[in-house]
């Protein structure tokens, strides 16, 4: 275990700097510009970290269900993200066999790619994650 300041908190102080500090002393606009993209990257690392083991779980919990697999999670963090990488491979090979082309099969794969994708908009844009959040899962269209 390290000490204070933890990753996140130098993550967090260096975009301070890069967003709040450092542009009013830059009279270049492009390199103005460009340190406010690398403080939005660092804020897209931070959310990134603080989410990443629960999106993780709850992405091999669909995969599970969306796949029919058996038996529990995997243990730690790094075998947790190959399975879930290895999920997402079979499951877009599946998609290319037709696998979810009648109607039943559709909706379950729609009920797995909302919140799929409110995950992805909630590390890298959390504003438009919202509504995806509060729609109902069992509709294509809601």
């Amino acid at each position: 275990m390290h000490d204070r300041p933890t990753a996140t908190e130098l993550l967090g102080a260096v975009r301070h700097f890069l967003e709040k500090e450092l542009p009013a002393h830059v009279e270049d606009p492009r390199l103005r510009y460009r340190a406010l993209v690398a403080a939005h990257v660092l804020w897209i690392v931070e959310r990134q970290q603080a989410l990443e083991e629960r999106h993780l779980v709850e992405e091999w919990h669909q995969l599970a269900a969306l796949l029919d697999w058996k038996g529990a999670a995997p243990a730690t963090r790094d075998t947790l993200r190959e399975s879930v990488l290895a999920g997402n491979q079979q499951l877009c090979e599946r998609i290319r066999l037709g696998d979810y082309d009648s109607h039943d099969a559709f909706l379950a794969l729609v009920r797995h790619l909302r919140p799929f994708v409110a995950r992805k908009l909630e590390v890298a844009a959390p504003s438009p994650a919202e509504p995806l959040r509060k729609t109902s899962p069992g509709s294509p269209t809601h």
